[in-house]
């Protein structure tokens, strides 16, 4: 297990957030994420990748900075040659002045608790390595969609089997709501480079071999799959297996725990059967106990 490198008991906040193409929607994701840390009492920083945008997506960052001097302050916006999502998100933690980051994809939005919850987890499990909390869904149709997580994402705490649950339902870890230490990303690279798909999924599975995720069943999130410019809008019907080979090759470290091994074998078998389209696992409706709370964001108003 790692442990971070000694902070404050409220570290500094550095919220990295990837662009490529999000003119119309970068804005809102910088007063979101600015709010939320507000709330939070947090000392942060927001720091934008642009990853090669060529419809003024870093501009429309700087005109949202410039509005006000505070913003400008807490406000860095780094441009780079397209490299795909992983690399705008391994440019934006290691360029990073906070121990604690956190990841907001530019075209989602956090509730105002989001920075809060995450904060919370932080100080409670310390030497986690992977923090998360909930999230829901806009579809393309514009209808919110909320999930039932896979096994073990009904309790606040430690997961037992992150692998498993990864596998078992929707993806309980997004590149919305997950939270780390900058110590772990170093230690384990981020994310992988050159992937098409999945590459945040293996990035996540990089820091649960390392140490304990820790999870918050309460929503902290709107991934808003309605919005421009989505990779998984786009027909490709290349087989997604970036993180079905993640798990195949984590299995061979003989470091690792009888129970992990176990735990990634069993994740490797369902990611299998979905592959060849024997099981469908992202069409779980959610129960009561998910029920959004009445000061949860709502995700058409945004």
């Amino acid at each position: 297990m790692t442990t971070p490198a000694t902070t404050t008991p409220v570290p500094l906040v550095s919220v990295v957030i990837p662009l490529f193409q999000k003119v119309r929607h970068i804005k809102l994701a910088l007063s979101v994420a600015y709010r939320s840390c507000l709330m939070a009492g947090a000392s942060f920083e927001m720091v934008v990748v642009d990853d090669g945008s060529t419809d003024g997506s870093g501009d429309a960052v700087l005109d949202w900075a410039a509005s006000d001097p505070a913003l400008a302050g807490l406000t860095r916006l780094i441009r780079q040659a397209n490299r795909g999502a992983a690399a705008a998100r391994n440019t934006g933690w290691a360029a990073a002045r906070g121990e604690a980051i956190l990841f907001l994809d530019a075209d989602d939005t956090w509730a105002d608790h989001h920075v809060a919850e995450i904060l919370a987890l932080m100080a409670e499990f310390p030497a986690a390595t992977l923090y998360a909390d909930a999230w829901q869904e806009i579809s393309p149709d514009r209808n919110s969609k909320q999930h039932d997580f896979g096994i073990g994402s009904d309790r606040r705490g430690p997961l037992a089997c992150f692998f498993e649950t990864m596998s078992s339902g929707p993806m309980i870890v997004s590149a919305s709501t997950a939270g780390t230490w900058k110590s772990c990303l170093i230690k384990t690279r981020g994310f992988p480079e050159g992937v098409k798909h999945g590459e945040d999924k293996v990035g996540w599975g990089r820091l649960a071999l390392i140490g304990d995720v820790v999870w918050s069943p309460r929503i902290g999130a709107v991934w808003d799959k309605s919005a421009d410019n989505r990779s998984d809008r786009v027909e490709d019907c290349t087989p997604r297996t970036a993180w079905r080979d993640f798990l195949l090759a984590a299995q061979a470290d003989q470091s690792l725990s009888r129970t992990t091994r176990q735990n990634l074998k069993m994740a490797v078998a369902v990611e299998n059967a979905s592959l060849c389209r024997r099981i469908v696992v992202f069409d779980k409706g959610t129960p009561a106990r998910f029920s959004v709370p009445e000061n949860s964001v709502d995700p058409l108003a945004a």
